[in-house]
């Protein structure tokens, strides 16, 4: 008895693009079955949710569009923790596969590899195990050796790079999460820790860390909405 199709969803913003990948994902059509496409993160959503694919194939980057394959990733590990995905990109720089694999994906492979490779890459996805081209493999390598943030001592760095003191961000977390109390001395806990994992001596090197961090990493910081009065951060 043959096994069981495995049934793909691609989604890319460049219909080019789009059309190479299920055309090379179609030469193996004794594995695989492409069961829709789509052009948008929204649209990609909507379909992964009526359309149940094993598999999600995803672009890095979306042009003109708040999402990105990342936020897709993460968006159906909380929704649909049984679909796998592979994110694709054109981008060389390797702190994106490590983004991609934090958010949750399975494989992360170069848009021009060819078709054995998509191959290799569904399957191991698929099977719930971790694939990556070799020339990325120091990235990954340096990235395991690194010590790792909890989502608490994230969360808190956009804060941070806006210089932001511990008081300032407990009332900002108190005004989003009302009615849940945090503390400022919680905050200066994980401060104390991010500077302690990663050697920082002073405020001022947890600023150009945060900030660093997040340019890095893609994440919002110098017009981060603040809802909380403006007079008592003095912004």
């Amino acid at each position: 008895m043959q096994p069981r199709k495995i049934n793909i969803l691609v989604i890319d913003d460049h219909p080019v693009v789009r059309h190479g990948v299920v055309s090379m994902i179609a030469e193996f059509d004794d594995k695989f079955h492409i069961v829709g496409e789509a052009a948008s993160p929204a649209e990609g959503l909507l379909k992964a949710e009526a359309l149940c694919p094993d598999v999600v194939v995803t672009d890095l980057m979306f042009v003109g569009h708040s999402d990105s394959g990342i936020s897709i990733v993460k968006q159906l590990a909380a929704s649909q923790p049984d679909i796998r995905c592979v994110v694709i990109t054109a981008n060389t720089q390797g702190h994106f596969m490590v983004e991609a694999f934090k958010a949750g994906a399975k494989a992360f492979l170069h848009k021009e590899s060819d078709g054995r490779e998509y191959m290799k890459a569904i399957e191991a996805a698929f099977e719930g195990m971790t694939y990556f081209p070799p020339q990325f493999a120091s990235e990954m390598d340096k990235w395991n050796r690194l010590p790792r943030l909890t989502p608490a001592e994230e969360r808190l760095l956009p804060y941070a790079a806006r210089g932001m003191s511990s008081k300032q961000i407990a009332k900002e977390y108190n005004h989003l999460d009302a009615p849940k109390v945090i503390e400022s001395r919680t905050i200066d806990q994980h401060k104390s820790n991010i500077k302690q994992k990663f050697d920082i001596d002073t405020s001022g090197g947890l600023v150009a860390f945060a900030s660093k961090f997040c340019d890095d990493h893609a994440m919002e910081y110098k017009s981060i909405k603040i809802h909380t009065k403006r007079s008592v951060f003095g912004l």
